[in-house]
């Protein structure tokens, strides 16, 4: 089977962080992602040599356990992750008996999904499993605090996506003040590029995209 994996997740900034770090891994051609698992299900009729599916449980549409069980069904073969924000432990029971390998939370560092794709692709056994956000490598508290309000200000248009030039326009100051801001923000957070600080932010309740939205 081809080292090849895909991605369904309907938030753009989530899947685009996750598409950047599995290309990372995986190397760019080989990666591929949808918004839907209706769009995720026709792929892979067409790309029977998946290894992996990283599948998010609040889909518009077909989503949850159903979802889970459809990707098994059409995909026998792929190791299935379920990437979510639950904390329910039955929601994580039934998808693992649906057929999931794993199920992790969306509030796990970076690091522990490459870690578990690259066991995939290593085929090295592992048992069934959920990782929880407490499991996870969370900053700690003193960390966050040390972000001014405008550097949470920064941040929050960061995780928009926007530029340093498109950051400082907003926020009426020079570029290279934004990329100070940045730099020191990616030192609180302990991450060392944009996708890792947009996951972390997320993980941490710093950036909600739904209020940023309203």
């Amino acid at each position: 089977m081809a080292n090849s994996a895909l991605i369904v997740e309907d938030h753009p900034i989530v899947r685009d962080a996750l598409l950047t770090l599995m290309q990372s891994v995986i190397g760019e051609p080989n990666v591929a992602a949808t918004a839907s698992s209706e769009e995720g299900l026709t792929y892979a009729r067409n790309h029977t040599d998946l290894a992996i599916i990283l599948l998010d449980l609040g889909l518009p549409g077909l989503n949850g356990i159903e979802a889970v069980a459809s990707f098994k069904k059409r995909c026998p073969e792929a190791t299935l992750i379920v990437i979510s924000a639950s904390e329910q432990r039955r929601e994580v029971d039934a998808a693992l008996r649906a057929g999931a390998k794993a199920f992790v939370s969306k509030a796990v560092s970076t690091s522990v999904i490459a870690n578990l794709v690259q066991k995939v692709l290593k085929h090295e056994p592992f048992e069934t499993t959920w990782m929880p956000a407490r499991g996870s490598n969370v900053v700690e508290e003193e960390q966050m605090r040390t972000l001014t309000q405008r550097q949470r200000e920064c941040l929050d248009y960061l995780c928009q996506g926007m530029s340093n030039k498109e950051i400082g326009f907003r926020m009426g100051v020079a570029e290279i003040t934004i990329k100070t801001h940045i730099s020191y923000i990616f030192r609180a957070l302990n991450v060392c590029n944009r996708t890792q600080a947009v996951l972390t932010a997320r993980r941490l309740g710093l950036y909600s995209p739904e209020e940023s939205n309203s």
